[in-house]
């Protein structure tokens, strides 16, 4: 896999796809990432899941305003993770809101997450961009109608200019699908940054602080802040290296799309990328929710003393992993064994459309109302992933780590080369390195850089204090 992303990069440098726009739009950079899904053949990935129904977006159209009177300039401007999670009886995003509270004079935006809001919320002052979004969604379609010619143009344009740059990487009906995708993505982007130019004159944030910065709503209010001389910095939220697209450049010239900084868990990813921005402007401060749980569930006593291993699910290699675990339990004595399967949150409605397997099987599956994911990294012995961040939290508890399909080792190597973690083919391979587990220590810290919340708070501070000293 790791060909693809630098077959990509060699030809974005050879041809100076960074540089290539429509009209200013320099659609290279927001098609990209799809470009390189694509040509992974993730199709689950390509399309936004969509759910909720029209009523209930007119709902948040009418009700949901993101209008804000201009006032004095706010200090920082929060773009939230929509996925929140359940803490209490209230929802947080677990990247933003606590350190949003340490910045009285912010104010937070916040996106659709599957066409509806995880409500109710902890965060204050809170701008949801609903209006702005189905406007956008709205305009697009209206050209399908009024103006087809155009979006022919465009998408034969990209077509046209992508067509010697992917030779050998995509097929024709490829290249038409990303020209399609493209078109679209012109028309939204000429309302988004439209209507964010005129959200953030209205806010006057000195900094930007976002999670999944390669979202495309995120790269237009990185392009905006660029021109505005506003500072934008994006907090780790997952698994970044070398195969994340989104994350490596060869490009030389300045992007535009990407934040000025990147705020990381720990040491050990900064030399896990390309990153089109200076070393200096790379910082790790931790990741302080991923702390708190830490904290809270090492207080957890393990009941069941059965040898216990966690699989992580994801659901783009559901067949795979539902099969290992399966396997796993029958080559396993119950009495000894436990074998738990963790259900992506993308999962929970729908686990037995994706996993079949599992319904007939002695595996335990985890779903929304079980335990969370630290519950069970409180209780398991070992882990199982692919190429999901969870891996690394599950370092915290001092798990066995296993790694299975050696088509996509290239994400993990890196542990498996530390000694952190185990390639494993089969469900056998796992109860062979169970039996003579031979402990590597490692600092947890080069993942999880300690005292998070102080450091990110103390890096904010700083640069607002700097950008003041400037004015």
């Amino acid at each position: 896999m790791r060909e693809i992303v630098k077959e990509l990069l060699e030809r974005e440098k050879e041809y100076h796809l960074c540089e290539k726009n429509i009209d200013g739009f320099q659609f290279w950079q927001y098609e990209r990432f799809y470009i390189d899904k694509c040509l992974r053949k993730s199709d689950d990935m390509l399309t936004d899941h969509k759910s909720g129904s029209k009523l209930k977006l007119l709902k948040y159209y009418f009700t949901k305003s993101d209008k804000v009177k201009k006032g004095k300039q706010t200090d920082v401007c929060f773009v939230s993770h929509p996925r929140r999670k359940l803490r209490g009886e209230k929802y947080e995003c677990i990247y933003t809101d606590e350190i949003a509270k340490r910045f009285p004079n912010s104010v937070t935006l916040e996106n659709f997450y599957a066409r509806e809001h995880m409500e109710p919320i902890q965060s204050a002052n809170v701008i949801y961009l609903d209006r702005i979004i189905i406007e956008a969604e709205m305009y697009e379609q209206l050209t399908s109608f009024f103006a087809r010619r155009k979006r022919r143009k465009i998408a034969q344009r990209v077509c046209c200019a992508l067509e010697v740059p992917l030779k050998g990487l995509v097929n024709r009906q490829q290249l038409e699908r990303v020209g399609k995708q493209t078109a679209g993505d012109y028309f939204r982007y000429r309302c988004y940054y439209k209507r964010f130019e005129k959200l953030l004159s209205r806010i006057n944030p000195q900094i930007l602080v976002e999670v999944v910065g390669y979202g495309p709503k995120c790269m237009i209010f990185n392009e905006i802040c660029k021109k505005r001389g506003i500072l934008t910095i994006e907090l780790q939220h997952g698994w970044l290296g070398k195969e994340h697209i989104a994350y490596n450049y060869a490009a030389e010239e300045r992007i535009k799309q990407f934040p000025d900084k990147l705020y990381l868990f720990g040491d050990y990813y900064k030399v896990n990328a390309k990153f089109p921005i200076p070393k200096d402007q790379i910082i790790s401060v931790g990741f302080p929710y991923y702390e708190r749980e830490l904290r809270e569930h090492q207080r957890c006593s393990k009941q069941d003393m059965r040898y216990t291993v966690l699989f992580l699910s994801q659901t783009m290699y559901a067949r795979q992993l539902s099969k290992l675990a399966i396997d796993l339990c029958e080559q396993t004595d119950k009495n000894e064994f436990r074998i738990l399967y963790k259900l992506h949150p993308s999962e929970y409605k729908t686990w037995e459309e994706i996993h079949p397997m599992l319904k007939e099987s002695s595996v335990e599956i985890i779903g929304e109302n079980d335990m969370t994911l630290y519950d069970c990294f409180a209780i398991s012995d070992a882990q199982v992933g692919i190429r999901s961040t969870t891996i690394y939290e599950g370092l915290g508890f001092h798990l066995q780590t296993f790694i299975f399909n050696r088509d996509f080792q290239d994400y993990l190597e890196d542990l498996v080369e530390l000694g952190i973690a185990d390639l494993v083919a089969d469900a056998s391979e796992i109860v062979s390195k169970v039996r003579k587990h031979n402990h590597t220590s490692y600092d947890v810290n080069l993942f999880w850089k300690e005292n998070a919340l102080y450091n990110l708070e103390h890096a904010l501070t700083t640069e607002l204090k700097n950008r003041c000293d400037d004015n």
